[in-house]
C-alpha cells in the first residue's frame, strides 16, 4: 500500500481547520440567537407581570369602596376623631364606605324619608326602582381644648362622565344641601334639584367648624345618586365609576407673632 507523504496530508489538515472555524462561527451565531430570544422572552415576561400588577391594583382599588373619610395626623393628635357610631367606642383616622352596588338612577323628589337615619354605609333601592347610596359618620373633639377643623368633600375619580349627572346631598347636623356640577356648557347654571354647584371640577363642597368645643360631636350624612331628571343621565354614565373622599384637617390657631400655637 502506498504511503501518503506530508504534502498529501496538508490539504486535509487545512480543510479540518476551516471546518473548525466554520463550526465556531456557527455555534457563535446560535448562541447569539439564543441570547436574543432569552432577552425577548424576558421583556415579554416583565410586560406581562406589569400588566397583571396593574390589573390587580385596579381591581383592588375598585373593590375598596367608593367613599372614604380621613383625618390628617395633626387633627387626630389634637383630638379630632371620626366614627361610624355616636358612642365612639372605636375612634379612627380612616373610615371607608361600601362599594356602590348596581348603581342606577334615582331622583330627588323620591328620596326615602329615612335617608339620614342610618349610621355607616346604607344602600337604598326603593319600590320605584330608585337607587341611593348614603354614608353617615360622626366627628368628635375627644381632646380637652377647643379646636377647629375643615372638611373637604372631593371627587377622587369618575369614569364615563359619571360626575356630570351625580347629585350629592350633604346633611350636616340636620341641615341638608344638594350639590351638583353646573349645567353642561355652563359655569354657574344650577342643575335640577341642586342647591349649589360643585366648588370646582373635583371639589364638591367644603365645611368649617372653627369653634369645636371639647366633647362636641358633628354628624354628617352624604347621600349620592344619579339624577334621573338630568339630561346627562344616560346609560353610559350609569355604567361609569365614581369615587368620593372627605378629608378633615385641623385649623391651626396662631399666636400674637403669627406662628402656629
Amino acid at each position: 500500500m502506498a504511503k501518503k507523504n506530508k504534502k498529501d496530508a496538508q490539504p486535509t489538515s487545512a480543510a479540518n481547520d476551516n471546518m473548525g472555524k466554520y463550526s465556531v462561527k456557527t455555534s457563535s451565531k446560535k448562541l447569539n440567537k439564543r441570547e436574543a430570544l432569552i432577552r425577548i422572552l424576558t421583556i415579554i415576561l416583565i410586560i406581562l407581570l406589569l400588566f397583571l400588577f396593574g390589573l390587580f391594583a385596579c381591581t383592588t382599588y375598585i373593590s375598596n369602596g367608593n367613599f372614604t373619610v380621613t383625618t390628617n395626623a395633626d387633627a387626630f393628635n389634637a383630638g379630632i376623631a371620626i366614627s361610624e357610631t355616636p358612642d365612639f367606642s372605636n375612634p379612627a383616622r380612616i373610615l371607608e364606605g361600601s362599594a356602590f352596588e348596581n348603581m342606577r338612577e334615582g331622583t330627588y323628589p323620591l328620596l326615602p324619608a329615612d335617608i339620614n337615619d342610618y349610621d355607616g354605609s346604607h344602600n337604598f333601592l326603593t319600590e320605584d326602582g330608585m337607587y341611593y347610596f348614603t354614608y353617615s359618620f360622626y366627628v368628635k373633639n375627644t381632646g380637652t381644648e377647643k379646636a377647629g377643623y375643615t372638611a373637604k368633600l372631593n371627587v377622587e375619580s369618575a369614569t364615563q362622565g359619571a360626575d356630570e349627572a351625580v347629585r350629592v346631598m350633604v346633611t350636616h347636623n340636620g341641615e341638608s344641601t344638594v350639590f351638583a356640577k353646573p349645567t353642561l356648557g355652563s359655569t354657574s347654571v344650577l342643575e335640577a334639584y341642586a342647591d349649589k354647584n360643585f366648588v370646582s371640577s373635583r371639589q364638591v363642597a367644603g365645611f368649617t367648624n372653627e369653634d369645636f368645643e371639647a366633647g362636641a360631636v358633628d354628624r354628617f350624612t352624604v347621600a349620592i345618586w344619579f339624577e334621573g331628571d338630568d339630561p346627562e343621565c344616560v346609560d353610559d354614565i350609569l355604567e361609569g365609576e365614581i369615587k368620593f373622599s372627605m378629608d378633615l384637617k385641623l385649623i391651626e390657631t396662631l399666636d400674637d407673632s403669627g406662628e402656629a400655637a
